[in-house]
């Protein structure tokens, strides 16, 4: 049955800021239906598209009328509540592309729902922004390896940029949740290494040019964790009890100028640990072996040894 789906006839459900930026990418090669609990949304997003959408009644007239069915919705109830309601309709056979923001675990709960009506359960994240999607240049994080994708691969190349096809259903949320995670506390440490700045006086111009340089947010990925952690190679450079040095005299300016840290502080104590473990003489990409020791994991890349 897989074999003769057609990925010509999308249906969508879900139009918000995401849903519309996939709207307009797919509108210049696909015939879609969409469906969104508000109506208004459905109409003033068709008014963005290369080719105007058909407007669904609800949920389950769109999926009894197409072969893909993509999910962006604004919570993990709300994609489960959405299967709820188009199971009974979805013809066997139908693969379900879940590219909302949601847990592994509401991605196995949504296929517990749709598997025992022939649907087929894809995890595809979104990373990088709407903008770029919009313009047909997304990035997708695909949960399980291209040959078990199925139609999702040939329906994301046409709005994609880049495609990662992981290891299994899942893996894909379990990869944006990871990088969304470096995201979201890289802003917070920008947050309070700009309110250190100011407070002394240090123009921000200053300070964000020295960020952007590639000397100084990039460089913990490209050196640290790229060439010398995933190498193993922790000669040289600057050591742990050095790093730890400077830590220590960050938080104590910040003391005195009684700016408030709470990332920060927090990652010194990594340093006191990795002291303590015995890694004070290496280069501070060292620390990584912690997380190596409590977890039995490895960190080293055996291609870039």
């Amino acid at each position: 049955m897989t074999s003769q789906l057609s990925s010509d006839r999308v249906g969508l459900i879900g139009v918000g800021n995401a849903g519309q930026a996939l709207l307009r990418a797919l509108s210049a090669t696909h015939e879609l239906l969409i469906f969104d609990r508000e109506p208004a949304q459905c109409v003033q997003a068709g008014k963005l598209c290369v080719k105007a959408p058909i407007i669904a009644p609800s949920a389950g007239n769109l999926a009894a009328q197409v072969d893909m069915l993509i999910l962006s919705l604004p919570t993990p109830v709300a994609s489960l509540a959405v299967a709820e309601q188009v199971r009974d309709a979805l013809r066997p056979g139908t693969l379900v592309l879940e590219t909302s923001t949601v847990s592994p675990e509401d991605v196995e709960a949504l296929h517990g729902i749709l598997a025992p009506k022939g649907a087929n359960v894809v995890d595809a994240a979104l990373i990088g922004g709407v903008h770029k999607l919009s313009e047909g240049r997304g990035t997708f994080l695909v949960g399980p390896p291209e040959s078990d994708a199925g139609l999702a691969g040939t329906l994301l190349r046409s709005i994609a940029e880049e495609i990662f096809f992981l290891s299994g259903r899942g893996a894909g949320m379990r990869a944006k949740l990871v990088a969304n995670a470096v995201s979201h506390s890289a802003y917070v440490l920008l947050l309070e290494a700009g309110a250190l700045a100011a407070a002394q006086d240090i123009p921000l111009d200053v300070f964000y040019r020295l960020m952007e340089r590639e000397s100084g947010l990039m460089r913990p990925l490209t050196h640290r964790f790229g060439e010398r952690l995933r190498r193993g190679d922790f000669s040289g450079g600057m050591s742990t009890v050095n790093a730890r040095k400077d830590s220590s005299l960050i938080l104590e300016t910040a003391r005195k100028l009684g700016v408030p840290l709470f990332a920060i502080a927090a990652t010194h104590s990594v340093y006191e640990l990795a002291v303590a473990e015995g890694l004070g003489a290496l280069d501070y990409a060292s620390m990584g072996r912690l997380w190596e020791k409590w977890l039995g994991i490895t960190l080293t890349d055996k291609k870039q040894t």
